[in-house]
This record gives C-alpha cells, structure tokens and sequence, in this order.
C-alpha cells in the first residue's frame, strides 16, 4: 500500500470546485463535504431543474454558492467538476470538460470498467475509449499520490473514477487478503446489503417504504453493475483473476452498506496472519478501522459509520473458513467522502483532509 498521509505536504493553494447532479443524494453530499473543506471553494452547483443549495443544507455557505441548470456547465467551468450524474450523462459530459483543461471526479460508472462490455453491464455503448483507458480507477487506499500515477494523465487532463460503493466495500476487505495470498481464490463468496438511498433519488415503485419496510430482498443477481468492477480492481490492485459469487440485497433502512464475505482459508494461516494484513494495509489510514470481532464486535454495527467518512472491518475464523464484514456509509464512503479522499490526492493534500470530524448518525 502507498502511504497516501504522510506522502503530502501541505498545500495553501484553493481549488474551485462545482458540482453537477447536486440534487441528488451523492450530488447533495459532495457539496455539503466542499462547503467544509479548508482547500476547496464551491462555487456552482448543477440540477436538471431549478433549486436552492440553501434549502437542503444548513450551512451558511450554501447561500453564496450560484445554483445553475446543466445547460449552463461548460459556462461556468471550475478547477475541479465532481459529476454525480447517471453513467450515461458523464460519459458525454466529462470529455467536454476534460477538453478544456479541468479535472473531473466521476461518481457514476462511465469509466470504471476498462475490460467489460458497458453495453453488458451498464446498457449503453461505450463511445469514449481514449478517456477510458486514461481514467484512473480512485479507490484512493491503493492508488496514492496522483503524481505516482501510471495513466499518464497531464494535469490538465485527469479522469478520477470514483469507485462504486459496493466495490469500495468488497475491495478494501479483499486486496489485503488476496495480496498475501491468504484464502483460496476459488472459494470467496460475497453478500452485500446496502440502504435504499443506494438506488438515488429518482422515483421506484419497488422503493416505496410500504415495499421496502420489513423486507431484505436480493436484487440484480449475478448482473449487478460492481462486480466486474471489482473482479477489474481485484487483478489490478492484487494481481489475483478470480470469480466470485455475488448477492446484493436491499436493506429497509436509508444509508449504510454491510458486505459479508467468505472465503476458505490458505492451508497454515492463522488469525495473526490476517491481522497483520489489514495492520500492514490501514495501518496509518485513520478512515479505516480492522479488528476480529472477538475484539471489536462493534465494528459489524452499521450506526458506527453511517455519516462518516470511515470503512469497518472486521473478522472471525472457524477453523479454515474466514468470515469478513466490512461496512460503510453508501452515499460517504461509498461516494462523496471518496471522491473528497481523491480531490485531496489532486490537491497534494492528506487523503482525511475535510472528513475526520464527521460523526456517526447514532
């Protein structure tokens, strides 16, 4: 792992920053995150339709910040454009802005996957191929400093993929355990449950309360979009091809993802050399917590992290089966608070920056 904290000096310098899909609930969260952030000046927000900054976020910041329709974007171009919009609108509109110099920070899946067929997985034809192979993939534990980047990017052009929320979950309790050669390629098996808010904001008929309340149902099995984005990010950050069963399920709560994981064990390992894993990985990552439960039972508790920047992992072995939970907030960790972790590598600054006050909604 690159130690991203401590590979940073401090800059002094303040980046404009404007956010597309500010409505909606990763769109809302990335411009609450920026109005707090002590190097970053939001000055536009996006919508598809009219609104005010100021009546869904109560700091005082939110007034001065100029709320514009996407028809005026390329008008009002800042430093640094996070697009929290569908796969399909980034896809047309990041190579619009990377054209004229700035940097973007995609939080949809339009240039995650540089090996899959998008028309498989995401139901439309990729048409920016040259952009797509120069994306950088930002699970931002396992990248490090932009500067270390092997895409080859200038700094008038850099992509940020903002990883997906499931796969930001799945891969940080994988890659240490894989990259030590500590469970059995073959064998992992992974149950992931997320929130309602995970679908966003825009109206289902299967996201009702009266449907989802009471309810845990497993949803796009074997089809989801994270999982060739995780079996990507897997070989890259591991060096390890593998094929995974995969579950997704919808919880009847708000926010907050858990990804359960088994796997059996490599023949000889013991729980010290998982410790050791997850000690030598987030060792200095203060947003990253690791213990067994036998420990830290309190890290299965998803109250602990929703609102936060923070991922919770823990363990329990039985004899050469290995169970891994990791939890998360979907719309933080697994969105804006990550693509805030990859504004600060950008902006030369400690990947924390802006998130460590953030407390759990408990």
């Amino acid at each position: 792992m690159h130690n991203d904290q401590a590979s940073f000096s401090t800059s002094n310098k303040f980046k404009t920053c404007s956010v597309v899909g500010a409505r909606g609930y990763s769109g809302l969260e990335t411009a609450r995150l920026l109005l707090q952030h002590p190097r970053a000046q939001l000055t536009h927000c996006f919508a598809t339709s009219e609104f005010n900054l100021s009546n869904s976020l109560s700091n005082p910041a939110a007034a001065k910040v100029q709320c514009l329709p996407d028809s005026k974007i390329m008008d009002h171009l800042t430093d640094v454009v996070f697009l929290a919009t569908p796969a399909e609108v980034s896809l047309g509109l990041a190579p619009q802005i990377l054209a004229r110099g700035k940097t973007v920070i995609d939080l949809s899946g339009a240039f995650r996957l540089k090996k899959n067929d998008y028309k498989k997985w995401y139901g439309f034809e990729h048409t920016e191929n040259t952009w797509l192979t120069k994306a950088e993939y930002g699970l931002s534990s396992w990248i490090g400093p932009v500067s270390r980047s092997l895409s080859g990017n200038s700094p008038s052009e850099k992509l940020i993929a903002n990883p997906g929320c499931y796969a930001t979950a799945i891969l940080l309790a994988l890659i240490p355990l894989l990259k030590n050669n500590l469970i059995l390629e073959n064998s992992i098996v992974i149950d992931a449950k997320s929130g309602t808010s995970g679908a966003g904001k825009k109206f289902s008929e299967n996201l009702l309360y009266t449907e989802v309340a009471g309810e845990c149902l497993p949803y796009k099995v074997g089809k989801h979009q994270h999982y060739p984005e995780i079996i990507e990010a897997l070989e890259s950050f591991s060096s390890k091809n593998i094929k995974a069963h995969m579950t997704t399920s919808l919880l009847p709560i708000r926010r907050g993802i858990i990804a359960n994981i088994y796997a059996q064990l490599a023949e000889g390992v013991t729980a010290d050399n998982i410790e050791a894993a997850f000690e030598t990985a987030y060792a200095e990552n203060v947003l990253i917590e690791f213990g067994s439960l036998q420990k830290k039972p309190e890290l299965l508790s998803l109250k602990k992290v929703v609102g936060t920047a923070r991922t919770h992992i823990s363990y329990s072995i039985e004899e050469n089966r290995l169970y891994v939970f990791s939890c998360l907030d979907n719309l933080l960790k697994g969105a804006a608070s990550q693509a805030i972790e990859n504004f600060n590598r950008i902006s030369d600054l400690p990947i924390f920056t802006g998130l460590t006050h953030l407390e759990a909604m408990i």
